[in-house]
């Protein structure tokens, strides 16, 4: 198969670059500034997201698109993120229909999921407030998507509250729109079994035109 990854430079985008190359897969990997290592099925690109003639020109003759991107809060405050993340999104679903790249997977946030019945995470009163627009962006992102506002192949992928470089286990649980709590009531996953699960998502289609998150 023959994926584009947009953001592949970043935390998730690296893993998701990673585990797709040791299945097999072709990948073009879309970077902003970063260099990357040489690897065999490997193909390193930099553009500019927010430029849909870009994202329609890299993404045609791909079978797929996994986005990562994500601006980042270390290098933006959570207003500006949440302005760059509209941008990107918007230029993103325009560049891959005029492509005709119909297949998705959106690595989305996790203020969308629930932390109790009827409250969302990014509305709950543990979620911090400086974090709040930008996922107050990513959540309409997928409200669109459940709306049918974009035809394509879409899946939405959430994270959980903690999700940092660890150990690869191919071990955990899958769900759909609530916070996922291990034992100790902590909500986590390394970024490796997180690329495993969107790699496994990729392969198998099971969540269609749905979101769906992974957690241990």
């Amino acid at each position: 198969m023959s994926i584009v990854v947009f953001g592949a430079s970043g935390n998730i985008g690296s893993d998701i670059r990673k585990e797709a190359l040791s299945r097999g897969h072709r990948v073009t990997a879309v970077t902003h500034s970063s260099e990357l290592e040489p690897a065999e099925r490997l193909t390193v690109l930099k553009a500019d997201i927010a430029d849909p003639e870009e994202v329609a020109g890299i993404v045609g003759g791909h079978d797929a698109d996994i986005s990562a991107y994500g601006p980042g809060l270390r290098s933006h405050s959570a207003e500006n993120a949440a302005v760059l993340i509209e941008k990107a999104q918007v230029s993103l679903f325009e560049g891959v229909k005029r492509a005709g790249v119909r297949r998705i997977i959106i690595v989305g946030g996790v203020g969308s999921l629930k932390a109790s019945p009827g409250v969302d995470v990014v509305d709950s009163d543990f979620y911090p407030a400086d974090h709040k627009a930008h996922t107050l962006r990513n959540r309409e992102i997928l409200r669109s998507l459940k709306r049918g506002d974009h035809d394509l192949d879409w899946t939405y992928v959430s994270p959980p509250l903690s999700i940092k470089a660890g150990e690869r286990t191919g071990r955990f649980r899958l769900g759909e729109d609530a916070l996922l709590r291990d034992e100790a009531g902590e909500n986590r996953i390394s970024e490796a079994d997180f690329a495993i699960a969107i790699l496994d998502e990729l392969e198998k289609g099971q969540s269609i035109r749905r979101r769906f998150t992974a957690a241990y």
